[in-house]
């Protein structure tokens, strides 16, 4: 009976060591920018402040509130296609040097350890490149339509902050 159980035991250690690496997240970088030449204290103001998403990127987050005020502050995104949330937590917020660091607390979409960083970066010509960086666990069954969906984020966020603050149509 014994030999038995240490059969069964045996299978089913090697059905759930099967399962969790079937179930393994691989490490994604996403990065996107774009350069400006106007506006930039008012460009920073409004990405450093995360309550603002609602308005710069409108056709995809509805409606946002955050809790406190620089790091530490935490930000709830409704997002419009499905009105789910998206909880976000500012870890680092660098006024002088322009960059701002924040981590997804909770998430609807199948990724994990979301962390991403927006900088602006002065350039030797007039103007300014601003940076939108993102790395993330994700399996590889949502890898395809996670790159894409975090990476479309990225390019309308820019996309609208070159449209409202460097005057182009």
């Amino acid at each position: 009976m014994d030999r038995y159980k240490i059969k069964f035991l045996t299978l089913i250690f090697v059905c759930v060591t099967s399962i969790i690496s079937a179930q393994t997240f691989n490490k994604v970088k996403i990065a996107n920018d774009i350069e400006m030449t106007e506006n930039m204290d008012e460009v920073w103001t409004a990405i450093s402040n995360l309550a603002n998403l609602d308005k710069l990127v409108p056709e995809i987050i509805s409606k946002t509130k955050m809790v406190g005020n620089g790091k530490g502050s935490v930000i709830t995104l409704t997002l419009k296609n499905n009105e789910l949330e998206v909880i976000e937590k500012v870890t680092k917020l660098d006024n002088e040097k322009h960059i701002i660091v924040y981590e997804m607390l909770e998430t609807p979409m199948p990724i994990s350890s979301y962390k991403a960083t927006i900088k602006i970066i002065p350039l030797k010509t007039d103007g300014y490149k601003i940076s939108f960086g993102a790395v993330f666990k994700v399996q590889d069954k949502n890898r395809e339509t996670m790159e894409k969906t975090i990476a479309n984020f990225q390019k309308t966020l820019l996309s609208n902050i070159k449209k409202q603050y460097n005057y182009e149509q």
